[in-house]
């Protein structure tokens, strides 16, 4: 089966904003390739100005399934993905600090082997999200002298463009 690959463009991001714009992201995609119908959760970024829509993690929200622990599971599963590509990253340069997450949607089939008798589980990932992130630990400038609003200008222009 083929594997479909999006790549998204490297982001550059503080050290502040990685967990939200990873959360932003990882929510977006999910919640436009979930299977069957979702409720939308709109979610405002408080580091970025800019609102994303999730999967409603709230069974309150009107026309919503009851799927409050399925929504669960999947707010844990961000934050633990996030979680550990935090921990997996790899120094770059004296500031700077790389990694690569990558999200696989995957269709689980059960194989047989030794004529029917054993069987097992595998995962054919037909869809794969790349996502490649840079971390500036450098202080981010925070005066208002025009050094620091150019900067300040640049990251966010390359955050909002990237989502």
């Amino acid at each position: 089966m083929n594997c479909k690959e999006h790549h998204l463009p490297e982001l550059e991001l503080a050290t502040g904003q990685v967990r939200e714009a990873l959360q932003c992201i990882l929510h977006t995609i999910l919640f436009i390739r979930s299977p069957g119908t979702v409720a939308p959760q709109d979610v405002e970024c408080e580091g970025f100005d800019i609102t994303y829509a999730r999967i409603a993690s709230d069974a309150s929200v009107a026309s919503a399934p009851p799927s409050t622990a399925m929504d669960n599971q999947v707010d844990k599963k961000v934050d633990d993905s996030i979680e550990s590509f935090l921990q997996s990253l790899s120094q770059i340069g004296p500031e700077l600090m790389s990694g690569c997450l990558t999200l696989s949607f995957f269709e689980r089939r059960a194989s047989r082997q030794l004529f029917g008798l054993v069987s097992h589980e595998e995962r054919v990932v037909w869809e794969q999200w790349i996502l490649r992130i840079v971390v500036n630990n450098t202080p981010r400038p925070i005066t208002d002298d025009s050094a620091a609003v150019i900067e300040r200008q640049r990251i966010q222009v390359c955050c909002v463009g990237l989502l």
